[in-house]
């Protein structure tokens, strides 16, 4: 046992281990109330005064003030909505956006009348392909959506500077389509997408809506670069689209592949055909060929279909002395109809001449050549392989 004294005489026993901070508090607290008592009394107060003030501390019993938790609550819930709102963020903008249909369609004609006016820059076509692709993720079984998708990859060769017009098809007509686009990674991965944009509209189409001959001509335009089907396939499939439901940009691309394919499938009749059209007041395919370009177009055609003799008359009746494009492709075929014909020395004879006087400019020549005598090694020439 322990004993604490007040100060006035009055001790008060309490246990060792049973020392705790209320029984000190109680102490001091009855020790401060003696000694208020004291001076109450020394002051002249009565004992009923000192009684009555008293009443006021019985009363009072400090106790600590318990911080609030609603701060921390709010913090977390507004963690919880900030991670929601991110986390469907999609699905809330598209619960508040507008019809995407009707905004991708007014994009879409925005488009072909900022191209009629050369005035389509980069930014609207990056623009048309965002709303595109947005209209894709809220309507995801909309062809129509799929279609504009491709629609918008369109553009983006339109600005990687690949036209379909008069001058590239006499450029490439002798050539491969992928010399077409060129070495451009950023063209064939265009043309993928937009053959698998193209080929999902056309999955998810049960009946033919507005912009569909149009989705049909960039199929056409992606299973040409493809090559894996052959041109007679091509124009068997493509070869009927409704050129009257075509957009206007679209018109020229569809004379372009089908002028294109069916000189490839060496289809003479198929051109004649074609350059007939051409001649329409009517038309409306925005390509137009020259008499020149007609005969190097049948010539080209009749090379394709191993109609040689008809092929050589046509080409060299479009033969220049100014070494343009026509010219060049015209002797190449020429040199290699002779070598077909087992004429090969006269084909090099005539490669030769040509390439000499250009100037050597041709390199493709040398490996022409090189080739012609690997197959007919009695053939000589006077061109050094392999360093020219």
């Amino acid at each position: 046992m322990i004993a604490i004294f007040t100060g006035i005489g009055h001790p008060i026993f309490i246990e060792t281990l049973s020392i705790k901070f209320i029984v000190v508090k109680k102490i001091v607290f009855h020790t401060v109330s003696l000694n208020h008592k004291e001076k109450a009394v020394s002051r002249g107060g009565t004992k009923k005064k000192w009684e009555e003030s008293m009443s006021i501390y019985t009363r009072y019993e400090p106790h600590r003030k318990k911080k609030s938790k609603g701060p921390w609550v709010i913090f977390f819930l507004l963690c919880i909505l900030f991670f929601l709102g991110y986390t469907y963020r999609k699905e809330i903008y598209f619960l508040f956006a507008k019809d995407q249909s009707v905004r991708a369609e007014k994009t879409k004609e925005k488009i072909i009348e900022l191209w009629k006016s050369q005035n389509l820059k980069e930014k609207d076509i990056e623009d048309f392909q965002s709303i595109a692709q947005t209209y894709s993720e809220k309507d995801p079984k909309d062809p129509v959506a799929f279609h504009l998708i491709s629609r918008s990859l369109f553009w983006t060769l339109y600005n990687l500077g690949i036209h379909f017009d008069a001058s590239s098809l006499i450029l490439h007509l002798g050539s491969d389509f992928s010399e077409m686009i060129g070495q451009s990674q950023l063209a064939d991965s265009t043309l993928d997408k937009m053959f698998w944009s193209a080929r999902k509209s056309e999955a998810l189409t049960n009946s033919d809506y507005t912009d569909f001959e149009n989705n049909r001509l960039l199929l056409f335009l992606c299973e040409t670069h493809r090559s894996v089907k052959r041109p007679s396939a091509l124009i068997s499939e493509y070869g009927n689209i409704k050129t009257d439901s075509l957009s206007p940009e679209l018109l020229p691309v569809y004379f372009w592949l089908l002028t294109y394919n069916t000189m490839q499938a060496g289809d003479a009749q198929g051109l004649e055909k074609i350059i007939a059209s051409s001649k329409d007041p009517n038309f409306k395919g925005g390509i137009q060929f020259s008499p020149r370009e007609e005969n190097f177009l049948l010539g080209l055609g009749k090379f394709y279909k191993k109609d040689y003799v008809g092929a050589l008359s046509l080409l060299r009746s479009v033969k220049t002395n100014i070494p343009d494009r026509i010219t060049e492709t015209a002797i190449l075929t020429e040199a290699t109809i002779f070598h077909l014909q087992n004429l090969t020395q006269k084909g090099i004879d005539l490669l030769e001449e040509y390439y000499n006087e250009t100037g050597k400019k041709n390199s493709e020549i040398p490996n022409i050549i090189k080739k012609m005598i690997l197959e007919r090694p009695s053939a000589k020439t006077k061109i050094i392989l392999g360093t020219e």
